[in-house]
């Protein structure tokens, strides 16, 4: 593991302002957390180190409660640096509060972590996600809550990890299919170096961009509609659910319609919806037909007879355009949603087409997670399937406590939460753990709330950016795994060129 011995935070080095020497740590006992501490107390913590079962059975330098504080630490600091994520010493010394009186002092390495990490699991980082998960707004708000229901959306990203063998074999390379091996010299990912990578499916709150759910699997083993269904038992009613175009289908929408959500999906240009009644707003209602439904239609469409569907899940369709209008000219595109929202009076059409907009909250979230509190280049640093899947339930758990402390210090300012910047709630609670100053619980959180509230967010301003990738460029051609290159002995002389 990398022991970079500082972190880089608002110009100070974080090993300066930590209380223990370079070469001890106060073992044994709490870390330090800062006001998230009190989200996750040590009996909660003790407690889901109980039900998964991961207790010590004899006393440690690093008993499982320390190892899982010090897990969610290397999620809090990853992108503390400026560079690369800190190494495992340099997070534990940020963590240790010297002004707890702390006095056994210990020498741990980078290898006891690991082992320690090993030991602890995966089971007590999922238990305390689920803990920590779920919407953090309270009573209907504007921002919140339409027509009656809370806002909520799904979407799913990709988090690359360490090219390692056990991480290529449990999560598998972009662009290869675990279902076909590619060909040599063919496909992305195997021959190019592209990381194995992580696929990661959530449903957000709208409002907060609050966690209320999250799964994960390999990107060569689970596609975004696989893993839809893992996060239906999270829906509830009085929820609206937003999703974009590659979700809408029979199957998946009776199971998310199962649930008593209300959905507003976008659907794809090729998806046939016949009007069975017009409305008013200009919607029109109609219904989606099963796989076996849309085949007979469309063999009596190549017969040349056109009939509605028989059977399929009534729904209502909102087809509507955008036009954007900038100094360089305006732009049109053309959207369709179906919603369970059958009422005109209740959710007019107007007000439907605005709201879609909130899906993309989906896409600030992953922004949140991957290069704010990931670091910019999103990659996680475990070598191991485990320790992926473990890191990856400790990063969804601080992104969650950050989020409530986020909307607990909009609540008290009076403002929307979207006013409320996400990395200066990050960087205040790094600074509030990195100083290390004796206050008591109550004003460590007073004096952080203080510092978010003092620094909001303007409004946001209309304007609109094209969706660009940076291409990646080099000299040097890209490393082929289906051609490995090894390294062989070699000599090497040199010889000094005299001038003629």
């Amino acid at each position: 593991m990398n022991d970079q011995e500082h972190l880089v935070h608002k110009g100070a080095s974080l090993s300066g302002q930590c209380a223990t020497s370079a070469s001890s740590f106060p073992v044994g006992a709490d870390l330090d957390l800062g006001v998230l501490t009190r989200a996750l107390p040590a009996d909660v913590v003790d407690e889901v180190i109980d039900e998964a079962g991961c207790r010590e059975r004899r006393r440690r330098l690093l008993p499982a409660r320390t190892v899982v504080y010090f897990v969610l630490g290397l999620c809090l600091f990853n992108a503390a640096d400026g560079f690369c994520p800190p190494g495992y010493r340099a997070v534990l010394r940020v963590l240790v509060s010297r002004w707890r009186g702390l006095r056994d002092a210990r020498l741990v390495s980078s290898p006891a972590l690991t082992q320690a990490r090993t030991r602890l699991g995966v089971k007590p980082l999922q238990l305390l996600f689920d803990r920590v998960r779920g919407p953090a707004a309270g009573p209907p708000q504007p921002w919140s809550h339409a027509f009656g229901l809370r806002v909520v959306a799904w979407d799913a990203t990709t988090i690359p990890v360490p090219d390692t063998a056990d991480n290529a074999a449990a999560f598998g390379y972009p662009g290869i299919s675990s279902k076909r091996q590619p060909k040599p010299g063919h496909g992305r990912g195997r021959t190019n170096g592209t990381n194995p990578n992580v696929r990661l499916m959530t449903v957000i709150e709208c409002g907060t961009h609050a966690l209320i759910d999250g799964v994960f699997d390999g990107v060569a083993h689970a596609s975004e509609i696989a893993l839809a269904p893992r996060l239906i038992p999270s829906l509830r009613p009085g929820m609206l659910l937003l999703a974009d175009r590659n979700f809408p289908g029979y199957e998946l929408w009776g199971q998310a319609r199962g649930s008593g959500a209300d959905l507003l999906w976008r659907a794809k240009s090729s998806h046939r919806f016949t009007p069975t009644r017009t409305l008013p707003d200009g919607s029109y209602l109609s219904l989606m037909p099963s796989r076996k439904e849309r085949y007979r239609l469309a063999y009596h469409r190549r017969t040349g007879h056109t009939e509605p569907p028989r059977e399929g899940h009534p729904v209502r369709v909102v087809e509507f355009t955008i036009t954007t209008t900038t100094a360089r000219g305006s732009r049109t595109e053309q959207y369709r949603l179906v919603t369970t929202l059958l009422d005109p009076a209740i959710a007019p059409a107007a007000a439907l087409a605005a709201l879609y907009r909130q899906r993309w909250e989906a896409e600030t979230t992953y922004h949140n997670v991957k290069p704010r509190l990931l670091g910019a280049d999103a990659t996680l640093r475990s070598r191991t399937a485990q320790g992926i899947q473990q890191e990856l339930y400790a990063l969804l758990t601080i992104y969650q406590l950050l989020t409530t402390l986020r909307v607990d210090a909009a609540a008290q300012a009076h403002l929307d939460p979207d006013r409320i910047s996400f990395i200066i709630t990050l960087r205040a609670v790094r600074a509030d753990i990195t100083s290390h100053t004796p206050r008591s619980p109550h004003r460590r959180r007073r004096d952080v709330i203080t510092e978010i509230i003092n620094n909001p967010l303007g409004p946001r301003r209309q304007r609109t950016s094209p969706r660009q990738r940076i291409p990646r460029s080099g000299k040097y051609d890209f490393k082929r795994r289906d051609k490995p290159q090894p390294c062989l002995p070699a000599t090497h002389r040199i010889d000094i060129q005299t001038p003629n």
